[in-house]
């Protein structure tokens, strides 16, 4: 893929200036990520507020991937066209509070942006001056010693250096420091924070983000480590845990908007409307879904529809409606399954249900569901999803052939919800050219052994670098376009990761993805 930022995404030259054009952005964005994949399991353990379902760091890693992905895509390379794919990406795979705050966050740069070839001081404190106004319009009600109180510091940080003619480096290091200190004030605001001795987990994601940006301007690494938590927090009692997250994108006039905020104000709370001139991402905790999936409809036409039963164990996705067709997948990462929520996909964890045929059956022959395809990540999670479908009359399985977590990603990514019935070729000819490669970990921690496998060849080796560079070059990096590593829960900094596959395949466009998966600890696909 030889693609304008390919080779740009990741030089920290490329930031290193008092202006930010369209490849030093993209750069942000690739810092960003690489801050929240690192930081996402503390922050989702951090999680208590409006409920401790634990997935704040898993929403603002998601959405922050999704506009970065769209960056690098976007056809026009200039600044405004950029940002713009960048803040349309993120609108669509927020989730959440924290994924809707942030992708506000976004549309703030590419409004700023929209007639700018660059970035300076100037700019980023208009930035985010106009990211602190759409977060607050974007909320029914406001909630200090959350993200907001964040991005109202970050705002007023920017622009008190701006105005006293700081560079951008400075002016962003000004900004992270008060992001900081509000992060530290927010147990001061919230009493739900100061009795389970927490920080706000959206407001220390925000902070872990500019302090990303204020590192990379310097040419420097973050300064932020994630946190460690003792314990999962308990429910705060701020939401009804046994209730739904409710995350849908509407087409609705704009002149109905605030008319249908108001609306939503009887059958729920964390109320979140935001959108550009064509789409709107609604979100609420609900015990009603059926009456808003209904309220929704007499507004506008909905695009796609996830809902999700709230609990401090984690959340699950629930078919409100008979479908003709879905998609289930079955991953031992819960970041996977995350971004199949997202999707409005079925998602299932290893567990008794996915060793017994005769358990899946029963559990998917209740989905109002005429046909699923089947997502899996093993080969004895397809051979289960097999057998069960033998023993199905509906809905009718179709397993597709995916045997590694890159490849199950790298098919999600792809995948169109609302197009089912026409996903089952187009995923095979992407799994058709797919190379892929696991790597695990043996030994003990004081002396690894790190093994690639792919197929019938394996190779041992005592550095984590040296498999992944025996894996790819056993792959034939050289020839492909498209990196995809799916990182597991036993790998901590990634920096060496990604300089091994950039100093020997310059070429290929990489794509990180925080997987969170006991085994194996790297998943690799080539495409």
């Amino acid at each position: 893929m030889d693609h304008p930022f390919a080779e740009h995404a990741t030089r920290k030259s490329e930031l290193v200036h008092q202006r930010w054009d369209a490849c030093a952005f993209v750069a942000a964005l690739e810092a960003a990520v690489l801050a929240l994949g690192e930081h996402a399991a503390s922050l989702d353990a951090l999680n208590v507020f409006p409920v401790a379902d634990r997935d704040t760091g898993t929403n603002l890693l998601l959405t922050a991937q999704a506009a970065l992905r769209a960056a690098r895509a976007a056809s026009d390379t200039s600044l405004a066209a950029v940002t713009r794919s960048a803040a349309h990406a993120a609108l669509r795979a927020a989730h959440g509070n924290s994924g809707v705050i942030l992708s506000q966050f976004f549309r703030a740069w590419a409004e700023i942006a929209a007639q700018r070839e660059y970035l300076d001081a100037a700019a980023m404190s208009a930035g985010f001056a106009r990211a602190d106004t759409l977060a607050r319009q974007a909320l029914l009600q406001p909630v200090e010693g959350t993200m907001i109180t964040v991005l109202r510091a970050a705002a007023e940080a920017a622009q008190e250096a701006a105005a006293n003619g700081l560079p951008l480096a400075e002016l962003l290091a000004h900004v992270r420091d008060a992001a900081l200190a509000a992060v530290a004030r927010t147990p001061e605001l919230l009493p739900i924070l100061r009795q389970q001795g927490v920080v706000d987990a959206g407001a220390q994601g925000l902070a872990v983000l500019l302090d990303a940006w204020a590192a990379a301007a310097r040419g420097e690494r973050p300064t932020l480590a994630p946190m460690r938590t003792t314990a999962p927090p308990t429910h705060s009692g701020a939401g009804d845990p046994h209730g739904y997250c409710f995350n849908a994108l509407l087409r609705v006039p704009s002149d109905r908007r605030n008319e249908l905020l108001q609306t939503l104000a009887s059958y729920g709370e964390s109320i979140e409307l935001v959108g550009d001139d064509a789409l709107l991402r609604v979100h609420l905790h609900t015990q009603q879904p059926d009456l808003v999936i209904e309220c929704l409809r007499a507004y506008g036409r909905l695009d796609s529809l996830a809902l999700e039963r709230l609990s401090a164990d984690g959340q699950d996705t629930i078919i409100a409606e008979p479908r003709q067709s879905a998609l289930l997948v079955l991953s031992p990462a819960p970041t996977i399954r995350a971004w199949a929520h997202r999707l409005g996909a079925l998602a299932l964890a290893p567990s008794p249900t996915l060793t017994e045929p005769s358990r899946l059956a029963a559990r998917l022959a209740t989905l109002p569901v005429d046909r699923l395809l089947v997502l899996p990540a093993r080969q004895e999670d397809a051979a289960v999803a097999r057998e069960a479908a033998r023993q199905l009359e509906r809905p009718r399985l179709i397993v597709l052939p995916t045997q590694s977590l890159a490849a199950q990603l790298t098919a999600l990514l792809v995948y169109e919800p609302g197009h089912e019935d026409h996903a089952e070729e187009k995923l095979l000819d992407l799994l058709a050219r797919l190379r892929t490669v696991e790597i695990d970990q043996e030994g003990t921690p004081e002396t690894p052994r790190w093994i690639a496998r792919s197929g019938t060849w394996h190779a041992m080796h005592p550095a984590l670098e040296e498999a992944l560079r025996a894996g790819l070059a056993h792959l034939h990096a050289q020839e492909a376009d498209l990196c995809t590593l799916v990182i597991g829960e036993a790998i901590g900094d990634v920096t060496g990761l990604h300089r091994a596959v950039r100093d020997q395949w310059p070429h290929l466009e990489i794509e990180l993805f925080w997987g969170h998966q006991p085994a194996p600890a790297l998943s690799i696909a080539l495409e």
